[in-house]
């Protein structure tokens, strides 16, 4: 099943080399009263050194400087900034860039500081170390490994590798420079440490370039790899990978690091449900692996999410305050390191037994709000009808046509995502919505789409009858002005194809957990949804 959208992106090289100079001219004041700007700095400086080194560009080394002199500024150390500005001057980047969302700065709550509490307490035996830094979050996450390694006297010195092929069977070929470098640390008996976020659902990433090393010549006991989290090794998906990870030496952060100061209760993976509802068995569903960080602060009235680092966070929290402006959704404001602050209502979520003609004009006027305030005109459809025609093929034996469909844009928004209703919150003061700010534009599907995508969204959540669907239609549009009748069948398809392939595919990896029955249930729900669907089209 396909869940997970392509996270590459074309940019302007120019664009992204832009967006640095500010930075620095604003960091030579104290970088050290400017943890926001100094972040920022260095996850931008990464995607761009990350970008060049695709293009195999002879401005890639200059730019892992101005990164490694960035992630020694992130762990204390004072620098002038008017040389780095000097070296960003020298900097040709191509017309175009292709760069990939660091999935744990953006969503995950990855702090680069973890790694170099990782890095500073390594049991290493010799003095030098090669750091491998695999793309794309890799790049990043390898300075800030060698500049806790320097801290600690090492000679430390890093490179970054670009694993290719099927995601659960990666292959590493270093080029021509990178083999000499291996060669040189190896002559000198360093320890070589292969850092990257993962290992995620295969681990095959880091594995290829375990075996990559070890076809260089690098002794297996002299190659480590630094990841987010140990994995269940029966649960990786590369080859043999339950007996090929337990070869290779690997350590793992440490949880939760960097939370904010007030933040008490982790609501994270799944807990929250114990605070919403009476019973377990009432909770709805959830891929609890991927779901981000939060918690209730000591005095209950906020609610402390991880919504991004830098720019990433930035983006959602203009959008979490033009929600809150409008009376959609809390009230929010940063609190610092990737998380914003919500103001936590009294309420209970609502159900689908609360469903009334004010609740459908409430969905009617948010969707028409995002409609004009969250339009985005990049969206693209290409991606989801891949999707949706692909899901439905392995789910049902439908031929493998995207063209059929059909998924026209006309009102491209960065969608809610989450339409479903305990994420409606019934207070005193009204129906608000929660969690509206992130999930449209996240790691999985849909990235920006129509505005279909969320009426669709509506529609098979609530599991409205045709009589409730069409008056949220109707609603919108007089709203809106938008005439989505005839498009509107297609996005339902394509929405349920994925919330389909999404809960199977959580299920499937939340094998043998409680987790599972109650994603299955899901399943099976979608599943019939888009049976009936596809046996009557035109009654979608």
């Amino acid at each position: 099943m396909l869940v997970f959208r392509e996270g590459r992106r074309v940019h302007s090289g120019s664009a992204l080399l832009e967006a640095l100079v500010p930075l620095f001219r604003q960091l030579s004041a104290g970088p050290a009263s400017q943890p926001d700007r100094l972040m920022e700095a260095l996850l931008r400086s990464g995607e761009l050194e990350c970008g060049l080194a695709d293009t195999r560009s002879t401005h890639a080394a200059s730019m892992a400087v101005v990164t490694d002199a960035l992630a020694e500024m992130l762990l204390g150390r004072r620098l002038d900034c008017s040389k780095l500005l000097e070296r960003l001057a020298a900097v040709g980047p191509p017309p175009q860039i292709t760069v990939s969302t660091p999935e744990g700065f953006a969503y995950y709550s990855l702090h680069p500081r973890r790694y170099a509490d990782l890095a500073g307490a390594l049991p290493l035996a010799s003095p030098h170390a090669a750091v491998l830094g695999i793309r794309s979050i890799g790049t990043t996450l390898s300075a800030v490994v060698a500049a806790a390694l320097r801290r600690r006297g090492l000679a430390a010195e890093r490179i970054t590798v670009r694993p290719a092929g099927h995601p659960f069977d990666r292959q590493t070929e270093f080029s021509s420079d990178a083999r000499r470098w291996i060669a040189a640390q190896r002559a000198r008996q360093a320890e070589f440490l292969v850092v990257d976020e993962g290992p995620g659902l295969s681990g095959s990433s880091f594995l290829s370039v375990g075996d990559a090393l070890l076809q260089a010549g690098v002794p297996r006991n002299s190659i480590a790899f630094l990841c987010a989290a140990q994995p269940n090794l029966s649960r990786l998906r590369a080859r043999d990978a339950a007996r090929r990870w337990p070869q290779f030496r690997s350590y793992a952060v440490l949880p939760q690091a960097a939370v904010p100061g007030d933040a008490e209760l982790d609501l994270s993976g799944g807990n929250w449900r114990r605070h919403s509802f009476d019973s377990a068995c009432s909770w709805p569903a959830s891929w609890i692996t991927f779901e981000r960080s939060k918690f209730l602060s000591r005095d209950g009235r906020r609610l402390l999410k991880f919504e991004g680092l830098g720019h990433f966070g930035a983006q959602v929290a203009e959008r979490s305050r033009t929600l809150a402006d409008a009376g959609f959704a809390p009230a929010a404001e940063n609190a610092g390191d990737g998380y914003l602050s919500y103001r936590h209502h009294r309420g209970l979520p609502a159900t689908r037994m609360d469903l009334c003609p004010p609740l459908i004009d409430r969905i009617a006027e948010y969707c028409a709000f995002r409609a004009v305030r969250f339009s985005h005109p990049g969206a693209q459809s290409d991606d989801l009808s891949a999707m949706a025609a692909w899901n439905l093929h392995e789910e049902f034996g439908l031929p493998n046509d995207p063209h059929s469909a059909g998924l026209e844009i006309k009102v491209p928004v960065v969608a809610d995502g989450r339409m479903q209703p305990h994420e409606w919150l019934l207070t005193p003061a009204g129906i608000l919505k929660t969690d509206g700010a992130s999930h449209g534009d996240d790691h999985f599907f849909p990235g920006p789409a129509d505005i279909a995508w969320d009426l669709a969204g509506a529609i098979v959540e609530w599991d409205l009858g045709r009589d409730a669907a069409g008056y949220l239609v109707r609603r919108y549009t007089q709203l809106s002005g938008d005439h989505i009748n005839h498009r509107l069948p297609s996005w339902l398809q394509a929405y349920t194809a994925f919330r389909m392939g999404y809960c199977k595919m959580a299920a499937e990896s939340l094998s043998g957990t409680a987790e599972e029955e109650r994603l299955l249930r899901d399943y099976r729900r979608y599943r019939a949804r888009a049976s009936a669907t596809l046996a009557q089209p035109a009654a979608a």
